[in-house]
């Protein structure tokens, strides 16, 4: 059985990156925002799988770490992404005449609204995930 620090770490990296890779493609029917709920969710039900007295809120905490580190990923990931589309498939934003400060702190806005949507999502989903879990334990004494 994986520790939590580990459970935590590989699902909110592998959530993240996930997400980032999902969302880089430019589909009109594709659906990222799938992604971070289950993260969350996933965080959630390998945190609580050993009994143990605190065990939901225990998996509610590694749900809260693994939906900010996600949220780190993807805001990392998307910066990376939207850099290297704005330099290599579009003009320079001195050759459309607007300030590079403007288009950098617009971008920068909208990758941490986007990553903080991510963690929020992902929060979401480890909630939704408590019931199954609470019933399962319930049911087994």
């Amino acid at each position: 059985m994986r520790s939590f620090r580990s459970i935590v770490w590989w699902v909110g990296i592998i959530g993240g990156f996930v997400f980032t890779i999902h969302a880089s493609f430019p589909n009109v029917y594709s659906w990222p925002m799938i992604w971070p709920p289950i993260t969350g969710a996933t965080a959630f039900w390998l945190a609580t799988r050993q009994p143990s007295p605190h065990r939901l809120r225990t998996g509610l905490a590694a749900t809260l770490a693994a939906a900010v580190i996600a949220g780190v990923v993807a805001f990392i990931g998307f910066n990376i992404v939207v850099n290297v589309a704005i330099r290599v498939m579009h003009p320079s934003p001195a050759d459309v005449g607007v300030p590079n400060q403007l288009v950098s702190a617009a971008s920068f806005a909208a990758l941490a609204a986007l990553a903080g949507i991510s963690v929020v999502a992902a929060l979401v989903g480890g909630i939704v995930t408590l019931p199954v879990r609470y019933l399962q334990t319930r049911n087994a004494h």
